[in-house]
């Protein structure tokens, strides 16, 4: 099945923590709708940076990590905090730029030639626009993490 990661936006930990009481996460159709994109594959902590890397010229090992907000158990769900860098990285991403960052990105190891570029540009296109969303609203973006 794999790890899901849906990333969110939230005005504040607290309300981002309490995603964990829902059973689908962020995405749950049972609960008030959250601004959120499904990210399979995508996950905060490498992969991510790695992309922020690509989008600043910042070397990756200076970047700062994503942030254990609260989690379920052992096995999950978790919810991380990106930093606010990374969101302001993503919102900063000028769509004309975006298939260049891409071809990049799936280059790196954390894909293991197992995407292209074509199959990224969707999630770069939804997460660069939930970042300014985020940015715009003075919110924080979060991972919802998921076994």
């Amino acid at each position: 099945m794999g790890v899901l990661f849906d990333y969110f936006r939230a005005p504040d930990a607290s309300t981002a923590a309490a995603v964990l009481e829902r059973l689908g996460g962020p995405r749950d159709p049972d609960a008030p709708l959250l601004d959120a994109v499904a990210g399979k594959g995508f996950e905060p902590e490498v992969m991510l940076r790695k992309l922020q890397s690509l989008l600043t010229g910042v070397p990756y090992e200076e970047l700062p990590e994503a942030e254990l907000l609260a989690m379920e158990g052992e096995d999950g769900p978790w919810i991380v905090q990106l930093s606010e860098e990374l969101r302001d990285a993503l919102a900063d991403a000028q769509a004309s730029r975006l298939p260049a960052v891409a071809e990049r990105w799936v280059r790196t190891e954390e894909f293991w030639d197992q995407a292209t570029t074509a199959e990224v540009l969707p999630f770069l296109g939804e997460v660069t626009a939930l970042a300014r969303r985020a940015r715009q609203a003075g919110e924080r973006l979060y991972c919802w993490i998921c076994l």
